[in-house]
């Protein structure tokens, strides 16, 4: 697994694999063969031309025409030759040594071939016989022209009349064609199945075309994979902007107070970057990491004595020593972790060695991995000649490293030699920091720790072996008070949205990927967590080295990687993760040896115990601002912005709606400029939702600030689920389809401004839902077309929805919130007083003054007033839209 050779294993894989192939290939000459046989068949009869045309006796004897007997004797050879072919590839058919390479339209023109050969015209006895006859009777020349009218019977792109008598004639010889097209027709039928891709093959976004997206497919000219195998909506990733040469939107690499180079300018043509400053120089403070191998670093001799010394001079006799077991290991870590001797436990490293790998993968861990692991970690104050600054919080600061000064720092985190990074008390000097050391990580025997460790290994195997030459940028990005932007009032539109269900975040070559992240970076990358961000930190190590400087993100920062290179590959997921092998990355540098790659972490809202909360105002506004930390452009960067790839950004553990999420990442994008790449991880249902909900914003062009403003509106009552989250929108925007609708509107009146706030009517009946949405203006039947929204000059200002006309523009309702949480109350008065089928009669919801006709009484002809009001006109239930959810109440 981890030795440069292949292991058996994939020995075995590879020759079971082989042999398969070479049938593959060989099936394929024998099908190529045969349909070579098969069209030489075809054209058989200008073989025949060919014979009648060679000379047979004297000169004069070849220019008269040949005798009829002569002529049919040719011809019955032709014939019977043509039918040992025939019988030949039948019997090829009938073995299953072909398969049609053809599609369905191939059977098409199969049927059609052998149809005009069992008319005559394919090398039965009655096409020989009527070229004879014809020779008889016309003269000179003709068995010539017989001969090219029979050819063109047998092209499949010819279709003449069939001949009634050819037929008659030709009855006992069609019996075999039959029989042979009966055989090509099945073949053809098992190589149409088998040439359909599965559903779960990924398809190449650059070279096919997503479904039109504003425009009704037309399903008789769909392909024949059908629908379920686009496996994505929306613009093709191709068309998003992305990361290249010719568009670096990144910021060079140059020293400045913001920003500290750890590596020699200008950087070395060749090997890694030298670094910077060229010979060690310390500094032990609170703002700079406490390196190991700082003099002031210092360790008890032993545990009972008062003789103290460098803590890096113990470092180095240990980690000097051999080691050919883990408890060897074990031995050198706790040599300079006295304090913990009895609480790390490294059995989760035991077992991977011992038993989990080969034999001689395990020693070859032990004498070439290991020993390498430990040479580079004691090159550290050659190697990192400066202390690294801290990323500290409200604070914008980037620090560039080459990549192996980050394997030598890595290499440390192996051993757990970082001073002061064991301590987990609050009131400890790194409270607010995750954890370095790889302590942690050797103790769990989990499978997915186990796996998590192999990825671990592979990239110290990998970078001992040749080192990197490449470098990295971290910048922690805070966004204060004052630049925070103002949502509500940005009238930008949504950018273009790509949504996979196919394909992961790190594949997104050249995108902004997003790092669902924990405040604390990498979350449960050394213990047990193994999703998103602990997979991703993983597959490429060096992102853990961040962990070593970063402070907890606060609510308006983020942490945005640059140069970052992967090394491993991974399936699975949590618990079913595996170590996929070692991955080879192409992705190319910028000019400062920066791999086009570019990670920002953002950390989402916990929502575990209340997910209700999530839609409030001010956590969607936190959710906002936190996206638009992590998207925003680094300052100094040049070319156009590039495309983001996310997902279900806090909707696992954290328990955040995806579709929230989706909408709010999509505002933040559209704030910055940036496209956004979406995948749903599988999730169908969540792809073709989002792509419904977002041709609908944009064909009424829905701005970032119409956006966020009905998502604040869906929160503020307070009381909602997210069941109806998606439908809220549809609603509050005034295009809300219902499923009983048969016509589209694209515009509504606004809403009167003078809604009743009694709950009775004149006769102290209950009002019915319909009283409080009375329509301004003359009512409008349902079948008429829809008239032009005007804003009502004496609707209320505040809180307004809003909803959008054909021509885009952004139309407030007069319907305030106030009110609207009055109709709402008194429905819920309704529906408590309706608790059985008995008391549920026509007169309960009725009124004798109802002016629009909208009383649900046992007129069963009003549906369709009903459905203009949002009520469900089936005859068995009232559904009354009441901006939470649908209430469905059978009725007698």
């Amino acid at each position: 697994m981890f030795m440069p050779s292949t292991s058996k294993g994939c020995k075995k894989r590879g020759e079971e694999i082989s042999p398969t192939r070479e049938g593959s290939s060989n099936s394929s000459q024998v099908i190529e063969s045969s349909i070579e046989c098969i069209d030489l068949e075809s054209s058989l009869p200008d073989k025949q031309t060919a014979i009648n045309m060679q000379p047979t006796g004297t000169k004069k004897q070849q220019e008269d025409s040949p005798s009829r007997e002569h002529q049919k004797s040719i011809e019955n050879h032709s014939n019977k030759e043509m039918e040992k072919n025939i019988e030949k590839t039948s019997r090829d058919l009938e073995k299953g040594q072909l398969e049609m390479s053809h599609k369905r339209k191939n059977k098409d023109e199969y049927d059609e071939v052998m149809e005009k050969y069992e008319s005559g015209g394919g090398g039965g006895g009655g096409g020989g016989r009527r070229s004879a006859d014809n020779k008889g009777k016309e003269g000179k020349g003709q068995g010539n022209s017989s001969s090219h009218k029979l050819y063109k019977k047998v092209t499949p792109r010819k279709s003449p009349k069939k001949s009634t008598q050819m037929e008659k004639n030709g009855h006992e010889k069609c019996k075999e064609a039959s029989n042979l097209r009966s055989i090509l027709a099945s073949a053809a039928e098992r190589r149409i199945k088998a040439t359909v891709p599965s559903s779960s093959k990924a398809v190449s976004s650059t070279h096919q075309l997503s479904p039109d997206l504003f425009e009704d497919e037309d399903t008789d000219n769909r392909t024949k994979m059908g629908e379920q195998e686009v496996h994505w909506r929306g613009s093709p990733l191709s068309s998003l902007t992305t990361l290249s040469s010719t568009n670096l939107n990144l910021p060079s690499v140059s020293p400045s107070p913001t920003h500290t180079v750890m590596v020699k300018l200008p950087l070395s043509t060749s090997g890694p970057a030298l670094p910077h400053p060229t010979s060690y120089t310390d500094v032990w403070d609170q703002h700079h990491v406490r390196m190991p191998c700082s003099p002031r670093s210092q360790y008890p001799l032993s545990k009972n004595s008062d003789v103290i010394v460098s803590r890096w001079s113990v470092i180095c006799q240990a980690l000097c020593r051999d080691m050919s077991s883990v408890e060897d290991f074990q031995k050198v870590v706790l040599e300079y972790n006295t304090r913990y001797a009895s609480k790390w436990k490294f059995r989760g490293l035991q077992y991977l060695l011992e038993r989990e790998l080969e034999e001689e993968e395990s020693e070859h861990f032990f004498h070439n991995t290991l020993p390498a692991i430990a040479s580079l970690a004691l090159r550290l104050p050659q190697l990192v000649t400066q202390a690294p600054p801290l990323l500290t919080k409200h604070t914008t600061h980037s620090v560039t490293f080459s990549q192996l000064q980050i394997a030598s720092l890595l290499a440390n985190a192996f051993f757990c030699t970082f001073p002061r990074r064991n301590a987990k008390g609050s009131e400890t000097e790194y409270a607010s920091y995750p954890d370095i050391n790889f302590n942690r990580l050797f103790f769990h025997k989990e499978k997915r720790a186990l796996e998590k460790l192999k990825c671990i290994i592979n990239y110290f195997r990998r970078i001992t072996i040749k080192e990197p030459t490449g470098n990295v940028t971290f910048t922690r990005q805070h966004i204060s008070t004052s630049d925070l932007p103002s949502w509500l009032s940005c009238t930008n539109h949504l950018p273009r949205l790509h949504v996979d269900t196919v394909g992961l975040i790190e594949e997104a070559e050249g995108l902004l990927q997003v790092d669902f992240a924990n405040k604390f970076l990498g979350g449960g990358v050394l213990g047990l967590g193994c999703v998103q961000e602990e997979i991703r930190f993983v597959l490429s190590p060096e992102l853990l080295i961040s962990r070593l400087f970063t402070q907890v993100l606060d609510n308006t920062e983020a942490l945005i990687i640059t140069g970052v290179e992967q090394f491993n590959s991974g399936n699975g997921y949590s618990s079913t993760f595996i170590w996929g092998g070692s991955c080879q990355d192409t992705t190319p540098r910028d000019l400062w040896g920066r791999r086009l790659c570019q990670v920002t972490a953002i950390d989402a809202l916990h929502f575990t115990k209340q997910p209700q909360i999530q839609y409030r105002e001010s956590f969607i506004k936190r959710e906002l601002n936190k996206a638009y930390a992590g998207f925003r452009v680094l300052d100094k960067s040049t070319g156009a912005p590039i495309a983001v790839a996310t997902g279900n950004w806090g909707c696992g553990a954290f328990r955040g709606n995806p579709r929230l999420k989706a909408l709010i990442q999509l505002a933040a994008c559209a704030y910055v400029g940036r496209d956004l790449a979406y995948f749903t991880f599988g999730d169908e249902k969540l792809r073709d939702d989002l792509v419904t909900m977002y041709i609908f914003l944009k064909e009424n062009n829905v701005t970032v600030g119409a956006l966020v403003q009905v998502l604040n509106q869906h929160g503020a009552r307070g009381w909602g689920d997210g069941s109806d989250f998606f439908q809220y929108i549809y609603h509050s925007l005034r295009a809300y389809d219902s499923d009983t609708d048969s016509e589209t509107t694209t515009t509504t009146k606004p809403l009167e401004s003078d809604v009743p706030v009694s709950s009775h009517n004149s006769r102290g009946c209950p009002r019915v839902i319909s009283d409080y949405f009375k329509r301004s203006g003359p009512s409008t039947s349902r079948s008429s077309s829809s008239s032009t929204s005007h804003k009502n000059p004496q609707s209320k200002p505040l809180p307004q929805s809003s909803y959008v006309t054909e021509g885009g523009a952004a139309i407030k309702d007069s319907l305030s919130e106030e009110k609207i949480l009055q109709v709402l109350s008194e429905c819920d008065r309704l529906i408590e007083g309706q608790k059985s089928k008995d008391k549920m009669s026509a007169e309960c919801f009725s009124t004798s003054d109802d002016k629009h006709g909208v009383g649900l009484s046992h007129h069963r002809g009003r549906a369709d007033t009903l459905i203009k009001w949002g009520m469900d006109p089936k005859p068995c239930s009232l559904r009354c839209w009441w901006g939470v959810k649908w209430y469905d109440q059978s009725l007698d």
